[in-house]
């Protein structure tokens, strides 16, 4: 058995997040060989992202699967789209959880998320989610902007599409994104465990929310602006827009088990699904976030559930909701502390081409959490 065998199949979302710096480390090395990249804290051959996560080059170990590296072979242009992708849903995902306990945190070393990934919770779900849809929605993208040799626009929708408007422009690939997406993403997983089907549900719940959230754009044409004749093409949503839904379904999640059919003659691929925990829910649909496990408090810190826990954090002191001081500090107490800041205003723009601003001081005050 290979030494990755050994490893969990929620690696896999750890794991993509190395590609990030994959790109410069396939410049460095002029041989072409494929290098494996692993996730490693202490090493004398380190390379470090935009968001210092800490990488080591060893050629000896292959971090991608033989086909997650074919597929990057046959889209010449697809593994800058694969990066941006993964660092702009790290970014999604602290922002959408930046007023909670839990806040998306991330650190270098052996795993970018921490031990939460370990879990079955909401936390990995969303993790999972809003990683594949990253990728997803940086492929389609990209496919539209010409920056991937094998895809372009999405040009299916041609001729009329209505009696004022017809089909046009460039689309985003959508298609081609979710394809990629999970040829590539779902590739890392391994097993027939509950996690393995989590993981699987999860990822295409984050691609189906990128195509789902899908709009149409037009541009107007005729005389004087008059817009006789429109345009359309479909645009894909902002990956803030992808984030709102899946935050929205983390909140509403669905605790799942194993199904069970209860007949000895149902196959295999009948087995393998996921029904809720509580015969009288509804089964979890497409869409729907998936966990089994309940989530750490995230109150205090605990290196076995790898939390940090919120103290020092700063909280809303006027706010009941979950960015409140009594929510946050989970019923701790707060400090409350002055601080002064210098911060330019009053700027002038001077033809040309020079800016003046002033230099204005005042007073912040700051609430933490004990």
């Amino acid at each position: 058995m290979g030494r990755w065998a050994l490893l969990p199949s929620w690696v896999s979302a750890t794991l993509l997040l190395a590609l990030a710096a994959l790109p410069a480390a396939l410049a460095a090395n002029s041989s072409g060989r494929w290098w494996g990249i692993v996730n490693v804290a202490s090493s004398t051959n380190l390379l470090t992202d935009s968001k210092s996560l800490q990488l080591v080059l060893e050629p000896s170990l292959q971090l991608l699967s033989r086909k997650q590296r074919r597929l990057i072979r046959q889209n010449p242009g697809i593994l800058h789209s694969v990066s941006g992708g993964l660092q702009s849903a790290v970014r999604e995902c602290k922002w959408q959880f930046r007023n909670r306990r839990w806040n998306c945190p991330t650190a270098p070393g052996p795993h970018l998320f921490g031990k939460i990934v370990n879990r079955g919770c909401r936390e990995t779900a969303f993790i999972f989610a809003i990683t594949s849809a990253g990728v997803t929605h940086s492929v389609a993208r990209s496919c539209s902007e010409g920056s991937i040799e094998s895809c372009t626009c999405d040009y299916r929708r041609r001729g009329p599409g209505g009696p004022d408007w017809h089909w046009g422009g460039c689309s985003d690939n959508i298609d081609f994104g979710r394809l990629f997406g999970r040829e590539f993403v779902d590739s890392g997983e391994k097993g027939r465990d509950l996690r393995f089907l989590m993981n699987l549900h999860n990822n295409e719940a984050g691609r189906t929310t990128v195509f789902s959230e899908m709009r149409q754009e037009c541009k107007c044409h005729g005389m004087s602006g008059s817009c006789t004749v429109r345009t359309c093409w479909m645009r894909l949503p902002t990956l803030r827009a992808v984030g709102d839904v899946l935050r929205d379904r983390f909140d509403g999640a669905s605790r799942v088990l194993y199904g069970n059919r209860g007949s000895n003659r149902a196959s295999r691929a009948e087995l393998l699904r996921l029904e809720p925990e509580d015969p009288a829910h509804k089964p979890p649909s497409p869409h729907d976030l998936v966990y089994f496990e309940k989530s750490p408090n995230f109150c205090t810190y605990s290196g076995r559930l790898g939390t940090a826990g919120t103290a020092g954090r700063a909280c809303n002191s006027s706010s009941p909701a979950l960015d409140g001081c009594e929510l946050l500090c989970c019923g701790r107490g707060h400090r409350t502390r002055t601080q002064r800041v210098t911060e330019r205003c009053n700027c002038t723009f001077h033809w040309c081409c020079h800016v003046s601003c002033r230099n204005c001081t005042h007073t912040r005050v700051l609430h933490e959490c004990l």
